[in-house]
């Protein structure tokens, strides 16, 4: 399985393509990052995908390289628990601002 390390992107030169940070109930966020051609999860030291508390958190801990697109995405399960269908898509994709974003 592919993966990215923040201390492995967070650099002047690294040009990140496409930043996604999925959010889930909690206030657990995961990062996913298209870099060098490679779309993968942003993992901790054990190879774990490294969690995140806030966007600001994750907005912190890469603030040195560029990014040129960045989205929160969000996947409710409340509408299974209503009642609702169960394959209705309703991801919510919102852009987010990054400092750096080109």
């Amino acid at each position: 399985m592919p993966y990215h390390r923040v201390e492995h992107l967070n650099h002047q030169d690294v040009r990140i393509t496409e930043l996604v940070v999925h959010s889930f109930e909690m206030g657990v966020y995961l990062v996913e990052a298209d870099y060098d051609g490679r779309r993968a999860f942003l993992v901790d030291d054990s190879n774990k995908p490294q969690r995140f508390s806030s966007v600001e958190q994750v907005k912190q801990a890469l603030d040195r390289c560029t990014i040129y697109q960045a989205y929160l995405v969000h996947q409710s399960a409340y509408d299974e628990m209503c009642g609702g269908p169960d394959k209705v898509d309703n991801t919510l994709k919102v852009p987010l601002y990054v400092q750096g974003v080109a």
